[in-house]
């Protein structure tokens, strides 16, 4: 699954956000962002070559290095030059390929990996199969996917997957070693009630 949820028009650009190279692409991609050693879900709303515009609920200052993490594989190292509201602007360290690396994006769909990135957090989850409600805890979790502690055992196929305040979806047992499962979702999480999860959530 991919972590492109919708495209929106793309916005004015900030005075201080001026770059040269490519122009810039209106995204919205669910990413993780990693400052002060902490990590949340961040919303990445264009990018190009040389930077990247952000949402998320706790900003950094400006000039706080840090990270973006769009897929399991693909790292943005940069520092914030810009924030306003729930938004930052950064300017990367390493120019960018924007519209390759969508490309991959877009072609990696059917893969195993690169996988959204994942959130190592500590919280109850409830797995549905043929009507027997199983309870559990989540290990990590993405908005395509979790791993989770089970209280009983549970095959490879077709499961409902119930995490309070953020979502009930279908799902997929995709694996299993001991009590542990790894779940793909059908459809992704939706990523406001995701983020406000992840913020409420114990870090492991």
């Amino acid at each position: 699954m991919s972590t492109a949820l919708a495209f929106q028009p793309e916005p004015q650009d900030e005075p201080d956000d001026r770059r040269t190279g490519a122009r810039h692409i209106s995204v919205l991609r669910v990413a993780r962002g990693l400052w002060n050693g902490r990590d949340q879900l961040c919303v990445v709303r264009n990018i190009s070559e040389g930077g990247l515009m952000f949402e998320c609920l706790h900003m950094p200052e400006v000039g706080q290095e840090l990270v973006i993490e769009l897929r399991s594989d693909k790292q943005m190292h940069g520092v914030v030059r810009w924030t306003r509201g729930n938004g930052a602007g950064v300017e990367l360290d390493q120019p960018i390929d924007v519209e390759r690396m969508l490309r991959e994006e877009r072609s990696s769909l059917l893969r195993v990996r690169p996988r959204a990135p994942r959130f190592a957090r500590r919280g109850p989850l409830r797995v549905v199969v043929d009507g027997e409600t199983i309870a559990g805890e989540v290990v990590d979790i993405s908005v395509t996917g979790v791993s989770c502690r089970l209280d009983a055992p549970v095959q490879r196929g077709p499961v409902v997957v119930a995490i309070d305040e953020v979502a009930v979806t279908n799902a997929l047992v995709r694996w299993t070693k001991g009590d542990v499962a790894g779940i793909s979702f059908e459809k992704p999480l939706p990523w406001r009630p995701f983020q406000l999860w992840l913020d409420r959530a114990q870090p492991r």
